[in-house]
């Protein structure tokens, strides 16, 4: 059986500026909507860095949420 995870080169390469931005603006503690997650690496990534708050990853494609749920399995 094949990993499903997708990875996406530019999550590796803006995923610490992007949380340097949702740790000022985002709330201490509740529930973030990610719309078109894509592979889920920034969700889970963010999850593990910000721990007070809920990240609900989302995608319409078939194989992004496919990948966002193994992402989340292996973290």
């Amino acid at each position: 059986m094949s990993d499903p995870r997708l990875q996406a080169p530019s999550a590796q390469r803006n995923r610490d500026p992007i949380l340097d931005v949702l740790k000022r603006v985002l709330p201490k503690s509740g529930t973030v909507l990610e719309i078109a997650s894509g592979s889920g690496e920034h969700a889970v990534y963010f999850a593990g860095a910000l721990p007070s708050l809920t990240w609900q990853p989302s995608d319409p494609g078939e194989a992004a949420r496919a990948s966002i749920e193994a992402w989340t399995a292996a973290s």
